[in-house]
């Protein structure tokens, strides 16, 4: 199961050292594997049954690409969003979403300290911290639950530039949260087939056409 575990270096398991010779990635598009962050027992699973972390431990990986959106998916209603892709030790393309506080507590790492360190959410190792919290609606006192908080560490430049090699040519993005529908925030390497909406309504061929024009 330790192959199932996200990467936190970009090493000889992508890279063959000697050779040079750049490992393949697994990856049919459209169809990552689906890592859930359960808000409920505070872990992280695979398909929601294998666990990959114990209640309350941290988890690390490299996004490769990522989204802030709104939209409603998997049959939760209209709901603000991340979404990651990343690559676990097998070199398989993974995704993880986030909702709720756990984003906002991203969006605030994002804005107090990585747009001062001058990076992206692409150029480092975020780390997801499960924290147990007390939920207030009167509908259900007491009743405990986790959301995410967020670090990261920058990534070497040898790091970043070995992983875009790696990655040449992915398009990442996810079929089932795929909507058409949804209002992009933040994106970067997220690249589904056919056009988005983008939060001031345009879509992205839409907006490139402006910019030639």
């Amino acid at each position: 199961m330790k192959n199932l575990h996200p990467i936190t270096s970009a090493n000889g398991n992508l890279i063959d050292k000697k050779t040079g010779e750049v490992h393949s990635v697994r990856y049919l598009p459209g169809y990552p594997r689906q890592i859930r962050f359960d808000a409920s027992k505070g872990n992280f699973n695979l398909n929601g049954d294998v666990p990959l972390t114990k209640k309350g431990e941290e988890f690390s990986f490299i996004p490769l690409a990522y989204r802030i959106f709104n939209d409603n998916i998997l049959g939760m209603g209209k709901k603000r969003w991340a979404e990651f892709f990343f690559l676990n030790e097998a070199r398989q393309v993974c995704a993880v979403l986030f909702h709720g506080y756990s984003v906002e507590n991203f969006m605030r790492l994002a804005a107090n300290e990585m747009f001062y360190d001058d990076v992206t959410p692409c150029d480092v190792i975020l780390t997801a911290r499960p924290v147990e919290k007390e939920c207030k609606d009167p509908e259900a006192p007491g009743k405990k639950y986790f959301m995410a908080d967020f670090s990261y560490k920058k990534l070497e430049k040898g790091e970043k530039e070995t992983l875009l090699q790696v990655t040449e040519g992915i398009n990442f993005w996810r079929e089932e949260t795929t909507t058409g529908d949804a209002r992009i925030e933040f994106s970067l390497n997220w690249n589904p087939p056919h056009p988005v909406i983008e939060l001031n309504g345009a879509t992205a061929e839409e907006e490139a056409a402006v910019v030639a024009a």
